[in-house]
């Protein structure tokens, strides 16, 4: 069970290693975000912020942080996993790579997975895959973005130090393992998991995914904290 830290106001802690890492996550040079604007940039900012504004003001901070990450994890799996096995800096889905759940070949197949999962990019981009590819890394920096700010936030909220790193990596051994077996029955590829092992891994799913709540609800809030509309 996760367990709260004694401190009695990490508030602004955590607000400023959240914005000293958007700041360089945004600057540092040849970041993979630079295709960023600054209008995105903003509301990215004002997003995260206003999800640890949400965070603290919880009546359970340390159980609302973890349910984002859920959220957030799972929106980073449904691109990541097409991003294993190929060249990356990231330590993450390096770990990932060698995960049962996972094959890391996805990336090879895009050609018939793409029609399938990414087919209005496909069409918008005249057929052109290398787009595809931008979308798929795109969709994926942004996502990182925000687990990674909840992960911080985690790292204040509680005293499990490496606990919170092998949380992190559960979650992604799960929801990468469950992207990938989606895309691989929906594109007709075949599945990476026998059926005893699936039926393990939606289990666990549906947990997960109850303990989550409702995405939307979740993704509302934080806007309306932003004042985005």
């Amino acid at each position: 069970m996760l367990a709260l830290a004694r401190k009695r106001d990490p508030g602004a802690i955590i607000r400023s290693d959240v914005a000293n890492y958007l700041h360089d996550v945004f600057s540092s040079e040849g970041s993979a975000l630079a295709w960023m604007d600054r209008w995105t940039e903003r509301r990215v900012i004002d997003q995260n912020m206003a999800k640890i504004g949400l965070v603290l003001e919880a009546d359970d901070p340390v159980e609302y942080c973890y349910q984002n990450l859920i959220r957030e994890i799972d929106t980073e799996a449904e691109t990541g996993i097409y991003l294993l096995g190929r060249e990356t800096h990231s330590s993450e889905l390096l770990e990932l790579a060698n995960d049962p759940g996972v094959s890391g070949e996805l990336h090879k197949q895009m050609e018939t997975i793409a029609p399938v999962v990414f087919a209005d990019e496909l069409a918008s981009s005249y057929l052109d895959a290398d787009i595809v590819w931008v979308t798929v890394q795109a969709r994926y920096d942004r996502a990182k973005i925000d687990a990674t700010v909840s992960e911080i936030i985690m790292s204040h909220l509680t005293e499990e130090g490496r606990g919170n790193s092998d949380m992190s990596m559960a979650l992604r051994s799960l929801l990468y393992s469950f992207h990938e077996d989606i895309a691989r029955r929906i594109t007709g590829l075949e599945p990476v998991l026998d059926e005893r092992n699936n039926r393990e891994l939606l289990t666990m799913i549906a947990v997960l995914t109850d303990r989550a709540g409702d995405y939307v609800l979740r993704t509302d809030a934080i806007y309306e904290r932003a004042g985005i509309a």
